[in-house]
């Protein structure tokens, strides 16, 4: 199965919040935000734009907010769900950063075999070289999504909430 990572949209105003704990996150309506689900990816991608596993400096690093100053942490219920959060200004500067980046750089980022020796998820650091081409593919099509998933959040003045389960 593995753990999969999700982003939903938010009302700005609403993740303030949820940030202070004025309100729950299981409070907000589940159909209310159009989600996105990157699959077991997020840690590839967070690896990918900032070379490292988790914390990454900004803005890579909140595009695959797994940073512990962007984690949701009071009145949590459920112990299997990691929640981060991403201001709408967080996401506008993420989404800069990912509309900066060509193809070209892209591929200059992607190091396969640090990647596997680092055994980052969902790699188990025993994949065959031949894999290296299509574990990118994957990465780039998540990429491609998050930015344009990033693009609308900015263009509504969304926030953005991140959860691993």
């Amino acid at each position: 199965m593995g753990i999969r990572g999700y982003y939903r949209v938010i009302e700005d105003s609403v993740l303030s919040q949820v940030i202070s704990g004025d309100k729950e996150i299981f409070d907000i309506a589940p159909l209310q935000y159009q989600e996105l689900d990157i699959d077991k990816f997020w840690r590839a991608i967070h690896y990918l734009l900032c070379n490292d596993i988790e914390n990454g400096e900004p803005p890579g690093g909140y595009v695959v907010p797994v940073r512990d100053d962007n984690e949701i942490v009071p009145g949590i219920p459920v112990s299997d769900i990691t929640l981060y959060y991403i201001t709408a200004q967080q996401v506008k500067e993420a989404s800069d950063f990912l509309n900066a980046l060509d193809d070209d750089t892209l591929k200059s980022m992607y190091d396969f075999k640090a990647m596997r020796e680092n055994k980052v998820y969902p790699l188990f650091g025993d994949e065959p070289d031949t894999d290296a081409e299509c574990f990118y593919e994957d990465i780039y099509s998540f990429l491609m999504m998050i930015r344009d998933y990033f693009v609308q959040a900015v263009e509504n003045g969304y926030g953005i909430i991140f959860w691993l389960i």
